[in-house]
């Protein structure tokens, strides 16, 4: 889905960026500010969740391992610490940032486009076909990343608006859409059947993404009313059910197993109904956690919290309810972290004791 997503975003950015060009750069900076953000205040609140979770219920979902490897892979390869679904934001930002320094060059743009075949070539080198290159599955890290992945896709969907294919009719986008996705099927059964499993970045997947998004931008027919409800729950809640979507996993997987240790035979049958609807209920689960969400977060606007009288020496984003709000989520998880990194070494000195 990442190539979908960027693509739009791409598309949409070159038509914000073809209104007012001289603010391009800050547009861009903006942005990517505004991604790093969500970025930190998904992490905070997923981690005290899963924390939460551990505590109450003596579960192990998060294991969280902090080293020089892990650092490099977060801020170089956009690895998160925990939720891996957060790597989209970070990459996406750090593309937002690269595209943000390219505005001040003339052909910075252009320069942009014309590296993303290479950058593109190599996301299938290191990512599904590296068992066809080095012989073996690489880390999903190194084809999952700004520099990859979030780049070319963006700037492919950065300069759709300015392509006019002619030949690409809705009759042809149609029978290539369908060629695409045979050859997609094809592509996966190949891999699954006589190779390792590796990425999930399959060669027709970007053709058939294109074609999509192609269709959706240059077709002057389709028009979606403001309150068609997909439309709103799209301009509203997407960004938050993405980001959700890993904790929603976890909470639905626990309450189906919750329901079979209650009851075997009903458990049995909530099993094979998750089994077969379990996209829906993760995406239910995921749309309920954003409603909560926006709904919290639209009570902190309205609510006055104590915070510091403005002044040039605190930052504005101390000054803010946000930062109020961000830094007391921060301060929880940091606090739950130490505890529990206290209670581990515990149980660690209490083991080898016991050895002794």
């Amino acid at each position: 889905m990442a190539s979908y997503l960027l693509m739009i975003s791409g598309y949409f950015a070159a038509k914000h960026i073809k209104k007012d060009p001289e603010n391009s750069g800050r547009w861009f900076l903006k942005n990517a500010l505004k991604m790093i953000w969500q970025f930190l205040l998904f992490s905070v609140i997923i981690f005290a969740f899963y924390r939460l979770g551990n505590l109450l219920f003596h579960t192990d979902d998060l294991t969280l391992t902090i080293n020089k490897d892990r650092i490099f892979r977060l801020l170089v390869l956009n690895e998160p610490l925990f939720s891996g679904v957060l790597w989209y934001l970070l990459a996406y930002a750090y593309c937002l940032l690269i595209y943000a320094a390219a505005s001040h060059f003339k052909k910075g743009y252009r320069l942009l486009a014309l590296v993303s075949p290479l950058l593109l070539l190599l996301y299938y080198i290191l990512g599904r076909y590296s068992v066809l290159f080095f012989g073996e599955s690489l880390p999903y890290y190194w084809s999952r990343n700004f520099l990859i992945t979030a780049i070319p896709m963006f700037t492919l969907g950065f300069v759709m608006p300015e392509l006019n294919i002619k030949w690409l009719t809705n009759q042809n986008i149609l029978i290539l859409s369908i060629i695409s996705v045979l050859l997609l099927f094809a592509e996966c059964m190949a891999f699954y059947t006589s190779l390792p499993i590796g990425r999930n970045n399959f060669i027709f997947n970007m053709p058939l993404s294109f074609l999509i998004v192609y269709y959706a931008t240059h077709q002057p027919k389709i028009t979606v009313p403001k309150d068609n409800l997909l439309a709103v729950i799209g301009k509203k809640y997407s960004l938050y059910i993405y980001g959700f979507q890993g904790l929603a996993v976890t909470l639905c997987s626990r309450l189906v197993m919750s329901i079979v240790h209650l009851d075997k035979e009903t458990g049995a049958f909530v099993m094979a109904f998750y089994h077969i609807s379990k996209p829906i209920c993760v995406f239910l689960m995921a749309l309920l956690m954003a409603f909560i969400y926006v709904k919290i977060a639209n009570i902190l606007k309205k609510t006055d919290f104590p915070r510091p009288a403005p002044d040039k020496e605190n930052p504005r984003f101390l000054q803010s309810k946000q930062g109020v709000f961000f830094a007391y989520l921060f301060c929880a998880a940091f606090f739950s972290a130490i505890s529990s990194w206290r209670s581990f070494q515990s149980f660690s000195a209490l083991g080898a004791q016991a050895s002794a």
